[in-house]
């Protein structure tokens, strides 16, 4: 198994940063406060830190088998399993991997509804916005890490705007802290790995990082960035919002924009929903082209195909998603499968992997 990747088609290790990070600051950026103090209420950022950390770990899993490889993951599984089985795995991280794009891309189009356009139709809006994702995705991959580029940038003086509530800040609400058992932070870890899945896609761009085995200290500069800014988010939203309040808030990052007063626009909240665009576009786009890349992979033919394939899957989806009731089980769900995907799999494929290298090596030694 090798990296058969054109270089012109490889991209710099360092951008391994961006495509990290974007694709873990995605929606949920808007409204996973409210979600994540159900197990340890203000306690919940610990949980943020606890889950980023063990996070870590799993990318240098990740990165200790793909190293070894020197190839993605769809090379892996048949290497590992077989060609019937790990054709299996392959097509269930394919699945997993749209399942993962197409929640953000409704989250987001129903943020847009509730916020912007609430007379428009939810086809309508999703047109205009598969035209977009087609034309990045048909683009290639390193067109999708120029989109996780600018994603990760052009927002990011958005952050100074939290500066704002701190106006209003009540420190004490966080106050005592580790008031809080073991049980309620780890039932608040498992509801913030939403947050932070997309790092595994890793796991299938791997060979078109130029010198992969160097992108590793990138990759994890750019989950310690991710745990850094959902903390901070968390903080200063625990200090704006009475427990009570926030757990009836639904979007509440939104919600603290709202007061937010700049002299040319009275609706702060809509310019943070328009540069959003830019936000969740990558995570989108990379876990698109990840389920193009596997079934091309797979099945052979021109990619294109299962581009348009994906495109019209995710229009016909998100029309039939259409309430907040529905939106909800499908993130919970995703959240759910992504909590399996990477605690368990991940490590499965680590000590697989490690036994399997030990076994091959002892034999070469007779």
């Amino acid at each position: 198994m090798h990296n058969t990747i054109d270089e012109k088609y490889q991209v710099s290790p360092s951008f391994v940063f961006f495509l990290i990070h974007s694709v873990q600051i995605g929606v949920g950026i808007l409204g996973y406060q409210r979600y994540i103090i159900r197990g340890a209420g203000y306690d919940a950022w610990i949980s943020i830190i606890l889950s980023g950390i063990s996070i870590c770990i799993l990318t240098w899993m990740c990165y200790n088998v793909l190293n070894r490889e020197n190839t993605d993951l769809i090379a892996i599984h048949k290497a590992y399993f077989g060609k019937f089985i790990g054709s299996i795995f392959n097509i269930i991280f394919a699945v997993y991997f749209f399942s993962f794009a197409f929640a953000v891309y409704r989250t987001y189009i129903e943020v847009l509804q509730v916020w912007m356009f609430p007379q428009l139709a939810t086809w309508y809006i999703s047109i205009f916005f598969l035209t977009l994702v087609y034309y990045i995705v048909s683009g290639g991959f390193r067109l999708i890490t120029g989109i996780a580029f600018f994603g990760v940038m052009l927002p990011l003086p958005l952050v100074f705007s939290l500066l704002y509530p701190l106006k209003y800040a009540e420190v004490d609400n966080l106050l005592p802290i580790m008031s809080h058992g073991i049980k309620d932070l780890f039932e608040s870890c498992k509801i913030v790995t939403f947050e932070y899945l997309g790092f595994e896609s890793i796991l299938i761009y791997y060979p078109f990082i130029k010198n992969g085995k160097s992108s590793q200290k990138w990759a994890q500069k750019g989950l310690i960035f991710s745990i850094i800014m959902y903390t901070i988010v968390a903080i200063v939203t625990f200090m704006y919002f009475s427990q009570d309040q926030l757990s009836q808030t639904i979007w509440s990052t939104l919600t603290m924009a709202k007061i937010i007063e700049i002299p040319f626009s009275q609706r702060f909240e809509y310019i943070v929903i328009s540069l959003w665009l830019l936000v969740v576009l990558p995570v989108i786009c990379v876990n698109t082209w990840c389920t193009v890349r596997v079934f091309k992979r797979q099945f052979g033919g021109k990619p294109s195909i299962y581009v348009f394939i994906a495109m019209i899957a995710l229009l016909a989806l998100s029309i039939y998603f259409d309430n907040r009731k529905m939106i909800d089980a499908l993130n919970n769900n995703t959240s759910k499968i992504g909590m399996y995907m990477i605690y368990f799999y991940i490590p499965f494929l680590f000590v697989y992997g490690l036994l399997r290298a030990k076994i091959k090596k002892a034999r070469e030694q007779k």
